[in-house]
């Protein structure tokens, strides 16, 4: 059995922060109910590639949930989530500060709905911050935490870090929460920015010990030493070398035909930079296919710098189950691995189970029509 199997968790988030959170939880057994706005959904729906008329990012995002439309500014609405909440272990939203109490859901009134209720609020610096009240994406996010303004040149990012960094945490702090049986109800306040900059920890370390931003080359973990660093194949493509360890490092020279200067290693300014080019020649002389097969079975500590398309194409990406299929669509698997395995239901469509959960939640048939008709529920 899965170990979050008989946990429920009403989800009131839009896009990625929230939703790759619950998508976590679900993955491990719990069952989330994706609480959306009738006629819109959740954003990430419309988020392209799209296949068929469906968003790829939503058929992974929103796998193994339930979808209830539900129109929040009504009444009715308002009643619904009331009790899915009276039912819940969990409640996340991820709106700017003071939407969620406007619409009568802050913390206070949500503990009075349930006494044990694990709350967890997503933002983009803390409900106790005022930015958190200006409109953000992992963009702005990534731009105020330093993290893409400590690489040179500001460039838009390939993965929106924050977004999933944040989720992350929100999952820890909900599983930390649900531990203790005996709790009363617990808030969780998830600020994105602060999230990405705890990543910072080395480049933080940096700054406080020089009271200067690092730069590249200025330590081994920011690319100064030979044998910490990235290299160009004949072929124009890269190997990433991160042979640290002493025995790595003899391992690699020996390969490479370079033992003569491994003493380098160790040397002057002036020797290091030596060794750094005799390594770059003897890279830029054969492909990086070559170079890999060469080196990657001899215990060196060194791969080749993969693109998204030979990563996901990778052999090893299918042995492992990195990428999976739903319905005959490539998708991304989370990487943790338990003995059980979820059922790998494919994403709701919106309010695919209005009814199914209402009829749980004590609706009788004639009042679901009532909700229908009035349009507070779709």
């Amino acid at each position: 059995m899965l170990p979050l199997k008989g946990i429920r968790v009403a989800d009131i988030t839009r896009l990625l922060p929230g939703g790759f959170c619950t998508y976590l939880l679900s993955s491990y057994g719990a069952e989330v109910v994706k609480v959306e706005e009738p006629g819109i959904g959740d954003y990430v729906r419309s988020v392209p590639p799209m296949m068929d008329g469906v968003s790829l990012v939503h058929t992974m995002v929103n796998r193994g949930k339930r979808s209830i439309g539900v129109d929040l500014k009504k009444e009715a609405g308002k009643e619904v989530l009331r009790k899915l909440i009276g039912r819940s272990d969990v409640f996340i939203e991820g709106f700017r500060p003071g939407a969620v109490e406007r619409l009568g859901f802050s913390f206070e009134e949500v503990k009075r709905l349930n006494k044990k209720i694990v709350y967890c609020s997503i933002s983009s610096f803390g409900h106790a911050s005022r930015l958190s009240s200006m409109p953000a994406h992992d963009l702005n996010f990534e731009a105020m935490s330093g993290l893409i303004g400590s690489a040179g040149r500001p460039r838009v990012p390939l993965v929106q870090l924050g977004d999933y960094v944040s989720a992350m945490y929100a999952t820890i702090g909900i599983l930390a929460a649900l531990r203790d049986d005996d709790r009363a109800a617990v808030y969780i306040d998830v600020p994105i920015v602060q999230s990405l900059m705890s990543l910072l920890m080395l480049p933080a370390s940096s700054y406080f010990t020089t009271d200067k931003p690092p730069a590249r080359g200025q330590s081994m973990v920011f690319g100064s030493e030979p044998y910490y660093s990235v290299y160009e194949t004949s072929d124009g493509k890269y190997l990433a070398v991160a042979a640290i360890e002493p025995h790595l490092w003899k391992n690699l020279m020996r390969a490479m035909g370079l033992t003569r200067l491994s003493h380098l290693r160790d040397g002057t300014d002036r020797d290091r930079r030596k060794l750094r080019k005799a390594m770059q020649d003897a890279f830029a002389s054969r492909t990086r296919r070559v170079w890999s097969a060469a080196l990657m079975g001899k215990d060196t500590a060194v791969t080749p710098v993969l693109d998204i398309h030979e990563a996901l194409e990778a052999g090893w990406a299918r042995e492992t189950g990195t990428v999976g299929s739903i319905h005959g669509r490539r998708v991304l698997n989370q990487p943790l691995r338990l003995s059980s395995r979820p059922d790998g239901r494919p994403a709701p469509s919106l309010g695919e189970h209005t009814t199914a959960v209402l009829r749980e939640l004590g609706y009788g048939v004639r009042q679901v029509e009532k909700l229908v008709r009035a349009g507070a529920v779709a």
